[in-house]
């Protein structure tokens, strides 16, 4: 018997702390793809032009 009890953190936190995580890595992961789409996208409009 500890004299002293254990904080449990709860589940509200828990689940913020999560949706902010999730919300982090999704926007990074989001900027990535849409930088590389856009490069793709750039490359195919300049062989467009080239070839008129």
């Amino acid at each position: 018997m500890w004299p002293f009890r254990r904080r449990e953190e709860k589940k509200k936190s828990r689940l913020v702390k999560r949706l902010v995580v999730g919300l982090i890595i999704g926007g990074a992961i989001g900027s990535i793809v849409g930088s590389k789409l856009l490069e793709k996208h750039e490359k195919e409009e300049g062989l467009e032009e080239e070839d008129q």
